[in-house]
């Protein structure tokens, strides 16, 4: 299951799925986690250009749509991918609509969906809480405040105090904080980008890398239940067990055509990254809808596997935890149903007087 693409779009997605395939088995990410920097795929994810995808061509990139840039991000979960593509590919994307250079390096946008840094007098102060810090960054992107209008901001490592840390995945994450840092780039105050904005498009990225993962889960556990026998026959034969993997099935279908929706919604956005009613209905849905799939897919999952799936060796407890740190970051399912609510109440005051009858189900269905 993906996103709508071209054709181009597709050769990328066949290559990327090669490579991962080639480079990213389950040892691989049980290393990274251990702390052994997986170089050759990341080496192989430079040299083939997939951070690059979200990048105009005049700038040097591959001029790919946002449904490409999504899809690479659903297919690297699905490979519990060890490198940091995702984040790569939101901080170039953040680059380029922000006229600064983007070169082929890692890079990591340094937000968590919490307060932004603040810029005073060409200087950055602030704290980001829980930010993606991989090993081999190479220039940290940051969206600050100034005055209220967003402005980006690219750092060195060195230039803030991070105190690294681990997600519940064993995703390398950090808590940076700035004193009165210099930039090394700047960008001019940005009218097409808002922190709400910036919120919701890491948003979709989570819900898409949930749906992803829970996609592969849902492989594993079909093969799984064909496989394993108990009291001489298949598990998949036993009704209960077939009940789990029709849920599954189920919850994954349901977060892949939530966020597919609004992917297809953000696309028809001509400013990605700012405040958008429309957008906002359909990636806080998606985000809801994934995230609550991550309890139940995981939870069947798991008991389908029995211990099996506990096992270190075994990469169900990769997709598992991954999906579980997931579904918390840049905002919880609990805070995404909160925001549709905000929204739907709002809409609906801005109604006339006597026709609200009905309105709830046309704004939330729309």
């Amino acid at each position: 299951m993906g996103f709508e693409m071209e054709q181009t779009d597709q050769l990328i997605m066949d290559t990327a799925h090669r490579l991962f395939a080639d480079h990213c088995s389950a040892g691989v990410v049980n290393s990274a986690e251990m702390g052994t920097e997986p170089t050759k795929l990341m080496q192989a994810i430079l040299e083939a250009g997939l951070p690059l995808a979200w990048v105009p061509e005049e700038a040097g990139g591959v001029g790919g749509s946002l449904a490409l840039g999504f899809n690479l991000i659903r297919q690297a979960a699905g490979f519990a991918l060890a490198a940091p593509l995702a984040e790569t590919l939101v901080a170039n994307r953040v680059l380029a609509d922000s006229k600064l250079a983007v070169d082929e390096s890692w890079a990591v946008l340094v937000s968590d969906g919490g307060a932004l840094p603040m810029l005073t007098d060409g200087k950055v102060t602030g704290l980001v809480e829980n930010a993606p810090m991989p090993p081999g960054v190479a220039r940290l992107v940051a969206p600050v405040s100034d005055q209220g209008a967003v402005r980006i901001a690219v750092f060195a490592p060195d230039s803030a105090e991070i105190e690294h840390r681990e997600s519940l995945a064993g995703e390398p994450r950090a808590r940076v904080h700035w004193k009165e840092a210099l930039p090394l780039q700047l960008s001019s105050a940005l009218d097409d980008m808002s922190e709400d904005g910036l919120r919701q498009f890491c948003a979709l990225v989570r819900a898409c890398q949930i749906a992803g993962a829970m996609e592969k889960m849902n492989e594993l556990t079909v093969t799984y239940v064909k496989e394993r026998q108990q009291f001489g026959r298949a598990l998949g034969k036993f009704q209960a067990i077939q009940h789990m993997v029709a849920d599954i099935a189920g919850e994954s279908a349901l977060a892949n055509a939530a966020v597919e929706q609004a992917v297809r919604e953000l696309s028809a956005h001509p400013r990605p990254f700012g405040d958008s009613a429309d957008s906002l209905l359909s990636i806080a849905t998606a985000k809801v809808v994934a995230s609550e799939a991550a309890g139940t897919v995981s939870r069947l999952a798991h008991q389908c596997h029995g211990a099996m799936g506990f096992s270190y060796e075994y990469p169900l407890q990769q997709y598992s935890r991954r999906i579980w740190s997931w579904r918390e970051e840049y905002g919880s399912e609990f805070y995404w149903s909160e925001r549709i609510g905000l929204a739907v109440a709002e809409e609906l005051q801005s109604s006339a007087p006597g026709q609200t009858e009905g309105r709830v189900w046309d704004i939330v269905s729309r």
